[in-house]
Formats: structure tokens, C-alpha cells, sequence
């Protein structure tokens, strides 16, 4: 082989990389077509109008109310619950969804979980079928929105600022809707810290 002939060979390609992929465990096949839809669009929803926004909100100490309507068109109120004018679906699909609105911010998911969770869910668990019928449609619709509060002396709602009332509760004696409850709020919250530790590396 002459050297002309060498130089003459054309470089070797390198090999192009795949697109980027974090479903190393392909748990995104687990959802019918419809859920994954609901997931991409919740995604699409995220990246598109919350990523590009929500920072001035955390330097202004404000809620961004204006990103409601459009929460209220991805019809995810009330996933996970059935009837009322609910979205229905899989607790595994609202667990997705929060996922997705975790990965661009981990408060507007706790906005959603505390809507959807502690105050659509505790409704829709527990309360009468008169409550069910007047609260639940307009919060599925994103009409009425759902908070919480901590009452403790010292830290008023800040969880963080350390909890110092408790009461015992017998967990074999809970009603077995507020144990569903209850191991739904505990995924969430598993879901939102692991997430939170990954974006902390």
C-alpha cells in the first residue's frame, strides 16, 4: 500500500450518539398510551411555560398564578381519582406527572401534590357526598384551589422549622382509605426527595 493510497482512505465516522434517555429502567413503558400522552403533554407544558418563567417568581417570592389556565388545560385535576368531574387514571400516572413537574420545579409540583393529594384526596377519601359533589368538580377544574396548613406555635406552616406537637395513631386501626391515603402522600413525598437529591449533585 502506497502512502497516496493511505491519505486517499476516508476517515472513520465516529459512531453518533443516542438521544438522551433518563427511563434507564424503562418504567415509562409501564403506562398505556394514553397515560404516556398525558406525561408527554404535562412535559411539553413544563418545558415550554413553567421552565422559562419560574425563576422570577422565586426572586419576586411570588405565586405564578397566571400559569393556571393553562395547568387547567392538560385535564390533570384530580388524577387518580374517579367521578366528580376527576381526571381519573392511575395513582402510578400521577406519580409520572409529578415527576415531570419535579423535574422543572419541585415547588410547583408541591403546588400540584397539595392540591391533587392533600386537599382534593382527603376530600374525595373522607368527606361527605355533599362536600365530594361541591368541592371536587371546581378543584378538578382548577377553579377552587386546595392548600394546607401546619399549626405550630413557633413556625406557623414551615414544616421545616422542626414539628413539636405529635399524636400516636394506631395504624392497623385507620380506616383503610386513610391508609391509601397516607401511603400516597408518603410516595410523593419518597418521589419529590429523591428528585431533590439527584439535582443536588
Amino acid at each position: 500500500m502506497t502512502p497516496a493510497t493511505v491519505a486517499a482512505k476516508p476517515a472513520k465516522q465516529p459512531k453518533p450518539l443516542p438521544a438522551p434517555n433518563s427511563d434507564f429502567y424503562e418504567v415509562y413503558e409501564t403506562l398505556s398510551a394514553e397515560e404516556l400522552a398525558t406525561v408527554e403533554k404535562v412535559r411539553a407544558f413544563m418545558e415550554a411555560k413553567v421552565a422559562p418563567v419560574i425563576t422570577q417568581f422565586w426572586v419576586d417570592d411570588a405565586f405564578p398564578f397566571e400559569l393556571l389556565p393553562g395547568v387547567k388545560e392538560l385535564g390533570i385535576g384530580g388524577l387518580g381519582m374517579q367521578g366528580y368531574g376527576c381526571a381519573g387514571g392511575s395513582v402510578a400516572l400521577l406519580g409520572f406527572v409529578l415527576m415531570e413537574i419535579a423535574r422543572i420545579d419541585p415547588s410547583f409540583a408541591t403546588f400540584f401534590g397539595v392540591h391533587d393529594g392533600l386537599a382534593m384526596g382527603s376530600i374525595y377519601i373522607d368527606g361527605s357526598e355533599e362536600q365530594k359533589q361541591k368541592w371536587l368538580p371546581p378543584m378538578a377544574r382548577f377553579e377552587k384551589i386546595g392548600c394546607f396548613g401546619l399549626t405550630e406555635p413557633l413556625v406557623g406552616s414551615g414544616a421545616s422549622g422542626g414539628l413539636t406537637t405529635t399524636a400516636k395513631t394506631r395504624w392497623r386501626q385507620l380506616d383503610p382509605q386513610w391508609r391509601e391515603a397516607l401511603d400516597r402522600q408518603c410516595a410523593m413525598v419518597r418521589c419529590l426527595r429523591h428528585l431533590g437529591a439527584r439535582s443536588r449533585r
